[in-house]
Order: C-alpha cells, then sequence, then structure tokens
C-alpha cells in the first residue's frame, strides 16, 4: 500500500470519528432546544389566550396547530420566540354545526315520537287479545272472541289515530278457493264485530290470504289450528 493511501485512511478514519462525536453531542443537545422552544412558544400563546393551539419543533422549525381565527396572530406570536427559524400554520376547519330547527319542527318532532310511542303501547295491549275462534267450515264468531274483540274496539277509540288491519288465514285442507274465501268471510265478520262496537271503517283494511300464508306446517291438528287465525296489527298512516 502506497503511502498517499495510507494517510487518505487515516483521514477518512479520523473524519468519520469526529462526525460521530458531534453526532452524539448534537442529538441530545437537538432534543433541548426542541424542548426549550416549545415550552416558550406554548407558554406565549397561553399569554396570548390561546390555550387551544399546539405547537411543536423539528430542530427550530415550528409546526402551529390552530383554528382559522387564531392562526395568524398564533404564527406572529410563535415566530417572535427567540431561536424560532420558520413557522408552518395547520388550520382546523371550523366545526359546521347544522341549522337549528324551527319551533314548529321541533313540535312535530315530539308528536311524532309521541305518536310512535302510543302505537308501540296500542300493539302491547291489543297482543293480549286471544285468538279469534269461528264456527267450524263458518265464518261465525265464537260468544269469547266478540268479547274479545270488544275490548279491542274500547282500546282502539282511547286511540283515535291507529288503524288496524285484518289478515285472515286457514290451514290447508279442502281446496284453496274455499280457503280464501272462508279466510275473507273470517276477516269481514271481525270487521263487522269491530265496527258494531263503534270502530269507523275508515280505520281498518281487509285481506284473506286462504292458506297461503301459514304460521306453521300444516301437518298435525294442533298446527292446524295454529294456522286457522285472523291476525289483528295495528298501524299508524
Amino acid at each position: 500500500m502506497s503511502r498517499a493511501v495510507s494517510r487518505w485512511i487515516a483521514g477518512l478514519v479520523v473524519l468519520l470519528g469526529l462526525a460521530a462525536i458531534v453526532t452524539a453531542q448534537l442529538g441530545p443537545n437537538r432534543h433541548r432546544i426542541e424542548d426549550d422552544l416549545t415550552r416558550r412558544a406554548t407558554a406565549a400563546l397561553a399569554a396570548a389566550g390561546q390555550t387551544g393551539t399546539q405547537v411543536s419543533f423539528t430542530g427550530q422549525d415550528g409546526v402551529i396547530t390552530a383554528s382559522e381565527a387564531d392562526a395568524a396572530q398564533a404564527r406572529t406570536i410563535v415566530e417572535a420566540v427567540s431561536g424560532v427559524r420558520a413557522v408552518d400554520t395547520r388550520v382546523i376547519p371550523a366545526r359546521v354545526l347544522p341549522p337549528a330547527k324551527a319551533p314548529e319542527q321541533v313540535v312535530a318532532a315530539a308528536e311524532d315520537v309521541k305518536a310512535t310511542l302510543e302505537l308501540y303501547l296500542v300493539r302491547e295491549q291489543l297482543s293480549v287479545v286471544p285468538p279469534l275462534r269461528f264456527g267450524t267450515g263458518g265464518d261465525e264468531l265464537t260468544a269469547a272472541s266478540r268479547a274479545a274483540l270488544r275490548k279491542a274496539a274500547a282500546l282502539l277509540a282511547d286511540h283515535p289515530d291507529a288503524r288496524i288491519r285484518i289478515d285472515g288465514h286457514t290451514d290447508a285442507r279442502g281446496s284453496k278457493e274455499t280457503n280464501l274465501r272462508l279466510s275473507r268471510d273470517r276477516a269481514d265478520a271481525v270487521r263487522a264485530a269491530l265496527r258494531e262496537f263503534g270502530v269507523a271503517a275508515g280505520r281498518m283494511t281487509v285481506t284473506g290470504y286462504g292458506e297461503a300464508r301459514p304460521a306453521a306446517p300444516n301437518d298435525t291438528a294442533e298446527h292446524r289450528a295454529t294456522n286457522r287465525r285472523v291476525e289483528l296489527t295495528v298501524f299508524r298512516t
């Protein structure tokens, strides 16, 4: 190896050693500078009433995060802090609040909530009405079912905004045409009884489904009895 190359290598080693020493000294010193600038800049912002503005430093370069209204003043304050070299600003967008509801909208919303709650209560009370029964193969309500419908009519009278849907169903014995007609006749019989007990016709709708919508398989006597039903459903327009 030549003497010139040896001197070059020795010089490089010295330079690398010096670089390591400088880096070791500057690392902690840089953090101290950043912490000091952050502390003093934060204190200056707080003294100006900007407690919501945030500031951080990378070396001597600061970054502030502030609202649009405070950004310009915050930048001026931080730039005036001794030792600060440059300041970047990040603006927080103003929160857009929804427009306030007019009094009539508030009233309407409250009334809608009240109506929904009332409808729920009517449904809960109507759900305890026992299954409606008819004579075998016919549409004549039993005495017990007429008594149940009288109670249902009294409940509907207390809630005049509620409407009722009357759906008739049968089991699968017999022809589909016969079952469809029977389901309609039984639903009509329920409507007639409710009208007799004071429920306005305009509050009721009637549909017969025959055997098309079973609630259980038509495989046992018990299941077929479940399918022979008239359902009352309360709703609101």
